[in-house]
């Protein structure tokens, strides 16, 4: 079982990706610069393994705990494998 660790911050603009807010908008939700806003998601990318931002929103709405289950995206997984934050290139 691979396990991807996320800071607290990245969590954040994960969240908020998932609410599909522009960079400039999720900056001014968490009161950082939109720089910073850039190197969180490349770092999201890196560690999810994502190929794009339109990709690590798809993931952020299917696995953001706020959002009730009943109306996530289904993940598509391998049977039998279970992670905290799923990487699917692993």
């Amino acid at each position: 079982m691979t396990t991807v660790t996320i800071s607290a911050r990245e969590s954040e603009v994960l969240a908020l990706l998932g609410e599909h807010l522009s960079n400039a908008e999720i900056a001014a939700r968490l009161f950082i610069s939109v720089r910073t806003v850039e190197s969180h998601v490349s770092s999201l990318l890196r560690k999810l393994q994502l190929p794009d931002r339109r990709a690590l929103s798809r993931h952020a709405a299917r696995h953001d705990p706020r959002v009730p289950a009943a109306t996530r995206v289904p993940a598509a997984r391998p049977a039998g494998r279970t992670r905290r934050l799923p990487c699917p290139h692993r």
